[in-house]
């Protein structure tokens, strides 16, 4: 086989790769084997675009990530002024985790690092959160979009890994209660006077 005869063969071995993540499981991108024969090729195949497993574990972090980045940030190209972008956004990473599971995990139940494609992406969106969380506490927006960012993926980990459970209320309430106790928490702070609902 020539790299003449690929087929854009690379491109079929992430999307491959990403379509064994449709369901949870260990943090580990499938083995080569099993990619090219989810493509119908011999592994050596395989060896054309990716020389290791590592290389092609950072292809499918980087491919993933990329459509993470893209629907938070299409989610929030389409609000308006009477929308609350930071529960938008919420939803939209929620979305994507309950969507993407085996993704989600590869991505943040793992020790990777952020190689360079991911770290350009990251702070782009990291940057916009933050700003969007200086809306409810000024003072700490960096803080309180880490804070946001914990419980979000405290929402979509514990729903992939614990679907026995009974929740009480679905994951886009879940997300409007956490941005409601982030706002609630600055207005009790700068206003310590004003009484509070029983």
């Amino acid at each position: 086989m020539t790299k003449a005869d690929n087929r854009d063969l690379r491109s079929e071995l992430v999307a491959a790769a990403i379509g064994m993540l449709a369901e949870p499981q260990a943090v580990a991108v499938p083995s080569l084997r099993s990619i090219a024969r989810a493509c119908g090729v011999a592994p050596s195949a395989v060896y054309w675009h990716f020389p290791s497993e590592a290389d092609l574990r950072s292809a499918v972090l980087d491919a993933e990530y990329t459509s993470l980045v893209e629907a938070v940030e299409s989610a929030l190209d389409a609000t308006d002024e009477s929308d609350n972008q930071l529960v938008v956004a919420g939803d939209a990473y929620i979305a994507w985790g309950a969507a993407h599971p085996g993704a989600y995990q590869l991505l943040f139940e793992s020790n990777d690092a952020l190689p360079e494609t991911r770290a350009a992406q990251g702070p782009r969106l990291q940057a916009r959160i933050v700003e969007l969380a200086r809306l409810v506490d000024p003072d700490a927006p960096f803080a309180s979009a880490l804070l946001l960012w914990s419980a979000w993926h405290g929402v979509v980990s514990l729903r992939l890994h614990k679907t026995e459970w009974d929740w009480g209320m679905t994951a886009q309430d879940a997300n409007r209660r956490l941005v409601q106790a982030l706002a609630t928490r600055r207005t009790r702070t700068t206003n310590p006077d004003r009484p509070t609902a029983p």
